[in-house]
C-alpha cells in the first residue's frame, strides 16, 4: 500500500510510480525520453527539485524535493497524466498497435481509453542522511540486479544520475547535487 506522507516541502522524497501490470513500455528511447523531459520540466519549473532518478522498464524512483505550491501528489498527477498522453501519442505515431490494444485492454475505467500508468504511487519521507544513502545506493543499483541485468555498474546505466554521483560527470537530465544539502 502507499504511503502517504504529510508534506513538508523541506522534506525530501523517495517516489516510486509503476507502469499499469508492470509491463515493460521503457525500453524504446523515445518512451523513455517523455519520462525524461517531462521530470526536466518539473525540475526547470520549480515545481520539484530532482537529486536522483532511474528509469526502469516498468517503473521510475526519483529522491525529489517538492516546492511549497506543488506537492509530491500534484507533481505524479501532472507528471503521470502527460507522460501517458505522450506515450500513447507516440505509439500511434509509430503504429504500434498491439502496444496500444494492450493499453486498452488494461482500462478498467469508463472514461479512459488506455492504461498506462497504476493509480497512486509511493512516496517515503527520506528522515536521515543513512536512509538517504541506502535510498540512493537503490536507486542507481536497480539495473544492475539479477532480476534486471541492464548494466553491470550503475554509471553504464544511461538512464539514472549515477554517472553525476559515481562519476562526477553529467547525466542525461541534469539533477540537482544532494551533497550540497549536507555542506
Amino acid at each position: 500500500m502507499p504511503v502517504k506522507p504529510n508534506f513538508n516541502p523541506n522534506y525530501l522524497y523517495f517516489v516510486t510510480t509503476t507502469v499499469e501490470q508492470h509491463i515493460h513500455i521503457f525500453k524504446d528511447e523515445s518512451i523513455i525520453r517523455i519520462i525524461l523531459d517531462s521530470l526536466h520540466f518539473l525540475q526547470t519549473n520549480r515545481q520539484m527539485e530532482l537529486f536522483c532518478f532511474v528509469i526502469m522498464p516498468n517503473h521510475i524512483h526519483i529522491i525529489s524535493r517538492f516546492s511549497e505550491k506543488y506537492t509530491p501528489s500534484d507533481a505524479m498527477r501532472d507528471f503521470k497524466r502527460h507522460t501517458a498522453r505522450q506515450i500513447i501519442s507516440q505509439f500511434k505515431a509509430k503504429g504500434q498497435k498491439a502496444k496500444l490494444e494492450m493499453l486498452h485492454g488494461l482500462n478498467q475505467h469508463t472514461d479512459q481509453e488506455y492504461k498506462v500508468w497504476e493509480d497512486g504511487f509511493d512516496a517515503r519521507d527520506i528522515f536521515s542522511q543513512d536512509f538517504l544513502q541506502q535510498k540512493m545506493e537503490y536507486i542507481h543499483y536497480n539495473p544492475c540486479r539479477p532480476k534486471w541485468k541492464l548494466a553491470n555498474t550503475p554509471e553504464e546505466y544511461p538512464w539514472s544520475s549515477a554517472r553525476f554521483y559515481y562519476l562526477d560527470e553529467p547525466c542525461i537530465i541534469p539533477v540537482d547535487d544532494v551533497r550540497n544539502l549536507f555542506i
